[in-house]
């Protein structure tokens, strides 16, 4: 028998839409089956798909309902001569004997849709995170090969290299928001979120969705659970540990349907490909004529206070950002221009500057000689052996500030952090040819925006770059290529993205006057170091402005973070510092909360949560968690 709809009323009258092992969808989207125009259909309105027992018509709890014979119903197994009405349209269930076609067209069920070929350079989460959540929708439809050349092949495994093979693991601590967390396989959420593994040290904000919070977690554990993960799915996936050439696979490259360039800011790939995507513009994020770039000095440390005391600290000033996982992480401190330049390595053999901690950047280990070691370029950190300078005066100032014990300071690296404002995400590499599809190539992560650090986003961003090309990819398409029409909603997304996430940077290193003037953050914070040095201010009045401050960013955050400590806990920690530094915190201000919060990026808006690909033996494999089904119409 074939199961079959045809149009009765509408603007489908006539139309005949045939139902196979897949569900035969109905709504406005274009990823539907049967794509219905009038208004009163939500984008996802109702599912029809074959049972044990029948043919079974689901809402999909629509705004308008869906109606069988006049009753409105939720669900309902369906008889042949059954009358669906979705608003305007109304469709006749039809069954249909294969042997009685007396001179009619036999209806022929939908082809199969031909295997979407991935390739993703860049193994980091972003990448990962993006053929996961692809092979978890896709399943067998998706044929996925991501490259990294900091892997290597373990037996039947592909693992991270390690220092001995001149691959450094970073250990930094991220945050990551539920709103991205929650999107992505459960699966990949069990392997991340292990207990020991993570730890909720900031509030909940406007990214925090359905009463989870943000969680901070090592980005090493990050990259590793998700290549575990993506080890266990090698009929989809194929991991190669080679550093992808694109000059050399452009062959290859012509044959797939998708480029997922995921390799960070300094990407290989996207400089081979720069012309497609357009050039970049960084005067939007420029101050006196020149792009804005923040130097930060990565402190490795673990700190004696805990988490909410941190927290209040870190927010009340622009100088330092402690982010950690029960006390272990990174202690950032944002340089002046002038403490940039001194930020070096130095050869100790041949007496030669190194700027790796600044170009590469390198992660300088402690020794044993309390010296701190390149082995890659074999060079020392220079301030480390001035100990008497001021510069490392104030690294000394910045640990006390966290109670981090000098023994607790184990590596630093350096960050240098510019933006640049990206026409576009999305471009065709390859055109379609009589035995090629069309290669489209996308830029996801910091390859497609690098976020200041500060605000915390850089992962988040990257990670909503990651879903939103997954999910625009396992709707349904209209025949074997891709258009650019097809990505209409993964650009809008990933402009809102840009928008949102760097409007926030920007905030972040800049502050406006009262005069309406424009200053750098960094600058406040050496006009800050040059009157402390120069000791005019007032010690006592700069003590109880500090302490105000932290009273009032107290009060914000108290509903929603305990164990912020009292006006006697923070008066006995903050004696402890001298007047000076007191005077550059206060100078730098209080991160700029109250700009940069308020409404989120929201895919949703624009992407539906597609349910994961069910398998052709007719179980349905697990959908989504309440969480990510979610969707607005």
């Amino acid at each position: 028998m074939f199961a079959s709809i045809v149009g009765l009323a509408g603007d489908l009258t006539g139309r005949r839409f045939g139902l196979d092992a897949k569900p035969l969808t109905f709504g406005r989207s274009e990823s539907n089956d049967v794509v219905l125009a009038t208004g009163l259909a939500s984008r996802v309105h109702a599912e029809l798909r074959r049972v044990a027992e029948g043919y079974l018509l689901t809402d999909r709890d629509s705004s308008n309902g869906t109606w069988v014979n006049g009753e409105r119903i939720t669900e309902r197994r369906l008889a042949p001569g059954d009358e669906i009405a979705i608003g305007d349209d109304v469709f006749r269930f039809e069954l249909t004997d294969m042997r009685e076609t007396a001179g009619n067209v036999v209806p022929q069920p939908r082809p199969a849709p031909d295997v979407l070929r991935v390739t993703v350079t860049g193994g980091g989460p972003a990448g990962l995170s993006f053929a996961l959540l692809l092979e978890y929708l896709m399943g067998p439809l998706a044929a996925i090969k991501i490259y990294d050349g900091r892997w290597m092949r373990d037996g039947g495994r592909v693992i991270w290299k390690g220092p001995e093979h001149g691959n450094i693991r970073r250990q930094q601590v991220v945050t990551i928001q539920s709103r991205q967390f929650l999107k992505l396989p459960p699966e990949v959420q069990e392997r991340l979120f292990t207990p020991g593994n993570f730890t909720e040290m900031w509030p909940k904000g406007p990214d925090s969705i359905h009463d989870s919070g943000p969680r901070n977690v090592r980005i090493a554990h990050v990259e590793d659970q998700l290549l575990a993960v993506a080890n266990d799915k090698r009929d989809h996936i194929e991991l190669i540990p080679e550093v992808f050439d694109a000059e050399a696979a452009s062959a290859d490259l012509a044959g797939q349907h998708v480029l997922a360039i995921c390799e960070g800011g300094r990407s290989r790939t996207f400089e081979h490909f720069a012309g497609k995507f357009g050039a970049a513009d960084p005067s939007l994020f420029s101050h006196e004529g020149s792009q804005l770039q923040d130097m930060v000095l990565g402190l490795r440390v673990k700190s004696e206070l805990p988490d909410p005391m941190a927290v209040l600290l870190t927010v009340t000033q622009n100088r330092f950002l402690l982010n950690s996982l029960r006390g272990e992480g990174f202690l950032n401190m944002r340089l002046t221009a002038a403490e940039a330049k001194e930020v070096v390595g130095i050869d100790p053999v041949r007496q030669v500057f190194t700027e790796c901690i600044q170009a590469g950047p390198c992660l300088l280990e402690r020794t044993t000689g309390n010296e701190f070691f390149c082995g890659a370029h074999h060079a020392l950190f220079l301030p480390a052996l001035l100990k008497q300078s001021a510069f490392w005066a104030r690294v000394e100032e910045g640990l006390q500030l966290f109670g981090v014990a000098p023994r607790h300071l184990t590596a630093v690296t350096g960050f240098k952090l510019d933006m640049v404002q990206r026409p576009r995400f999305t471009a065709q590499l390859y055109p379609r040819t009589a035995t090629t599809p069309g290669t489209y190539g996308f830029l996801l992560g910091d390859a497609g925006n690098a976020i200041h650090f500060w605000p915390g986003r850089g992962l988040n961003s990257g990670l909503a770059s990651a879903i939103s090309l997954a999910r625009c990819l396992a709707a349904q398409r209209r025949g074997s290529s891709l258009r650019d029409a097809d990505f209409v909603r993964h650009e809008a997304v990933m402009a809102m993205l840009q928008y949102r996430h760097k409007t926030r940077a920007w905030r972040q290193m800049v502050t406006t006057e009262e005069n309406g003037e424009t200053t750098a953050i960094r600058d406040l914070i050496a006009r800050g170091i040059t009157e402390g040095d120069d000791g005019t201010f007032d010690q006592a009045a700069d003590f109880e402005a500090l302490m105000r401050l932290l009273s009032l960013t107290r009060g914000r955050l108290e509903s929603r973070l305990e164990g912020l400590p009292d006006d006697a806990t923070l008066r006995a920690h903050l004696k402890r510092l001298p007047a000076s530094l007191i005077h550059t915190l206060l100078v730098s201000q209080p991160w700029d909360t109250g700009s940069v919060g308020g409404e989120e990026v929201d895919l949703e808006l624009l992407l539906e949560a597609p349910r994961p690909h069910r398998p052709a033996t007719g179980q349905v494999s697990p959908g989504p968690p309440a969480a990510q089904a979610t969707s607005a119409r």
